[in-house]
């Protein structure tokens, strides 16, 4: 039996209390648990299960059973009697073979990283730890220092902040779209009408720009340099972060995430043959989609290449995950976990 809340905040669960009824009820990634003091008959979406034993209030605290609430929401659970604690985690057994995680976190690594999270663990953050904001991130928010939160918390808030996401659904459709028709869209427009413009008309377009001019210099640049591979990486990986955050905050489970980034780890593995290459697409992206000028170095000499070369590349947590054989083997997707010796 463990605190109600304890697991709920970890998980990234929301719970509604009815005083009258004695009832608690769970939601998380669009399943509902509903549990009641004193019963051992629970819903979990509607449907009764029966457990062998029952929630109960106690110094202030609902116990719930660690077992059922965690399977409920598709974890494992196992009971470490040297240290006398409960584990719970993520059953990742139910994506079988595919290795759709092995393409999410170097996706997601340098946001990730970005916000003090680990890169080697999905989502980015230890669920039963707490993340306290950034000093940048604090200053834009008009906040005081510290600000402690949950993972969960944390999560939301950058999905809301930074996305508009407030829900599941949201969240669902925001990746549907950037999957279509994100920034990738804008840039290839503009990089159409600069290979159209001959040469005398493009430098009376840079020279009438003024100071912006260097961004349509840099869009035909990125188009000679690019083709038809665009600065696709960025929304690439930007859904990674996406689904992972989503994760974290408990409006997906761990399978329905990974299959929202299976269509943008099935570009990049065909697109692109190495992480170097899908970095440099990516950090291009970056600099054309925030109108920051690289300088004349190029993208590795900004402070995000050099992170890349000179970190991400030398951390020993991250640099296994930059492993360009994927490229080779191609995404395992979640359709397909079948053994290859089975008969179907």
């Amino acid at each position: 039996m463990v605190p109600l809340r304890a697991v709920a905040e970890a998980l990234g669960a929301d719970v509604s209390w009815d005083q009258s009824a004695g009832q608690v009820t769970l939601t998380r990634a669009g399943s509902i648990v509903t549990m009641t003091l004193g019963s051992a008959t629970a819903t979990l979406d509607g449907e009764t299960v029966e457990m062998d034993v029952a929630p109960y209030a106690s110094d202030g605290r609902t116990l719930i059973p660690a077992r059922y609430v965690a399977e409920f929401f598709g974890q494992k659970v196992a009971w470490n009697g040297e240290e006398r604690r409960v584990e719970i985690t993520e059953d990742k057994s139910v994506m079988g073979r595919s290795n759709l995680e092995a393409w999410a976190l170097p996706m997601g690594a340098m946001m990730v990283l970005a916000y003090h999270g680990d890169a080697s663990l999905y989502g980015g953050y230890s669920r039963t730890g707490l993340t306290v904001a950034s000093l940048s991130e604090l200053k834009e928010l008009g906040e005081p220092y510290p600000i402690h939160q949950t993972v969960a918390e944390y999560t939301r808030q950058k999905l809301e902040r930074y996305w508009g996401v407030t829900n599941r659904e949201e969240l669902m459709a925001v990746v549907a779209e950037l999957t279509l028709d994100g920034s990738d869209s804008d840039y290839r427009w503009a990089a159409v009408l600069a290979l159209r413009l001959s040469e005398e008309e493009f430098e009376a377009a840079v020279t009438a720009a003024g100071d912006e001019g260097w961004r349509l210099a840099y869009t035909k640049e990125l188009a000679q340099k690019w083709g038809d591979k665009g600065i696709w990486a960025l929304d690439l990986f930007r859904m990674s972060n996406l689904v992972q955050w989503g994760y974290t905050a408990g409006y997906l489970t761990y399978r329905e995430s990974l299959a929202l980034l299976e269509p943008a780890a099935a570009i990049l593995s065909t697109q692109f043959s190495s992480w170097d290459e899908a970095y440099e697409n990516y950090l291009d992206g970056y600099h054309w989609r925030t109108w920051t000028e690289p300088g004349e170095g190029g993208v590795w000499e900004t402070p995000l290449g050099r992170s890349y070369q000179e970190q991400m590349k030398q951390d020993p947590r991250v640099a296994p995950l930059l492993d360009d054989s994927l490229f080779e083997t191609g995404v395992i997707g979640i359709l397909e976990q079948t053994d290859p010796g089975a008969v179907v």
